[in-house]
């Protein structure tokens, strides 16, 4: 069988790691499309699957997307897939397009998540017309999390009746095995006391709800916030927010890693404060490495944490709200050690990456 998968960004294909070698080994013959970077380019000398380079750009280009739709339709024609999963908003819409005019039998789409919940006005109506027409050009679509199906019905976008999610959702789960590893690598305490360590992981940006969680940490005496990750190039973030890291010494920020699993050693509590996400990978580490999580109710992170259980759920946008979770859960170690042990479990029974993948496989190969 001969399926199609199509990102947009080079750095996404790290989104399928593992993923793409697991079908080959189970018969497929496996074709990506990708966007030509140093870490794309890195994978055309792979054996197990063939790459097809469709430059695309994130934002919205006519002419370049005219271009890139053109290319795309290219690649289809020349592999003729039985099957295209296309995901990652551009990829997902030129690969749509493609996949239907070039009579693609089955064109799935995987929802990873919706830039509309965070955007207003033309923009937010652009995002959401080229959702629809995403959606509607689909047969299916695999959805990371149950909370996007939940959200699409909200926003009022048809088609909900596609939707699926496989097992209890995420796109590729966590390669345990290799996690553990990975987090036995040598890193340095960022740190010089010993202090308690509310911890994040990811890109440093308003999204991602930066300037609540800086809020809610300068109400604690001896606590350290450790921020892994770097300063996204379009940030939004206020100039006092920028200042206040900046300037307490207290707080680190790592910068990108290419591996941050090693930090969470160093953490007490994680917390992921965001404004939405698709499915909150960065929740699962945490719980992968025993750390009790903090994060908002909000789409995709409201499936990634029990509440009560492996963590808990705060109202979003609130510092007030994360301030007093924190303090909770810092003040009673028993608990934050049985949510540890419960997400350790959780993501043990149901997202290990061999469990994702083989729910895909059996999606893949059942007859439509």
């Amino acid at each position: 069988m001969k399926i199609l998968i199509a990102v947009t960004a080079d750095i996404s294909v790290r989104l399928l790691n593992g993923q793409l070698d697991y079908l080959v080994q189970e018969g497929f013959d496996v074709h990506l499309v990708v966007s030509r970077g140093e870490y794309s380019i890195s994978l055309k000398d792979k054996e197990q699957f063939t790459v097809h380079y469709v430059d695309m750009a994130r934002d919205i280009s006519l002419k370049k997307d005219i271009k890139s739709l053109k290319q795309m339709i290219g690649v289809f024609r020349k592999v003729r897939p039985d099957i295209s999963n296309v995901g990652t908003p551009k990829a997902a819409l030129l690969g749509s397009i493609a996949a239907f005019l070039t009579g693609t039998k089955r064109r799935i789409y995987t929802l990873r998540g919706l830039r509309i919940e965070t955007t207003q006005g033309f923009k937010r109506f652009i995002l959401k017309c080229m959702e629809q027409l995403t959606i509607g050009l689909s047969t299916e679509v695999i959805a990371i999390s149950p909370s996007l199906i939940t959200k699409c019905k909200e926003i009022g976008l048809k088609g909900t009746h596609k939707m699926l999610v496989l097992g209890e959702g995420s796109s590729n789960g966590l390669q345990l095995e290799k996690f553990d590893l990975l987090c036995l690598e040598k890193c340095e305490n960022p740190f010089q006391n010993n202090d308690f360590v509310i911890g994040f992981t990811g890109r440093i940006t308003k999204d991602k709800g930066i300037e609540e969680l800086v809020e809610a940490f300068h109400t604690f005496e001896n606590t350290n916030l450790l921020l892994v990750g770097g300063l996204d190039e379009n940030h939004d973030l206020k100039q006092a927010t920028i200042q206040a890291i900046e300037n307490n010494p207290r707080i680190v920020v790592t910068g990108f890693i290419p591996n941050p699993a090693p930090f969470y050693q160093y953490m007490d509590i994680f917390v992921i404060p965001s404004y939405r996400e698709g499915f909150s990978n960065v929740c699962l580490e945490a719980a992968a490495a025993k750390l009790a999580v903090v994060g908002t109710n909000v789409t995709g992170i409201k499936d990634a944490i029990d509440h009560e259980e492996t963590g808990c759920l705060v109202e979003a946008h609130s510092s007030a709200s994360l301030q007093k979770a924190i303090d909770y859960l810092k003040k009673n170690p028993e608990l934050r050690e049985m949510c540890a042990d419960n997400g350790r479990k959780r993501v043990v029974e149901h997202f290990q990456s061999e469990q994702v993948w083989r729910k895909m496989i059996e999606f893949y190969r059942k007859e439509k």
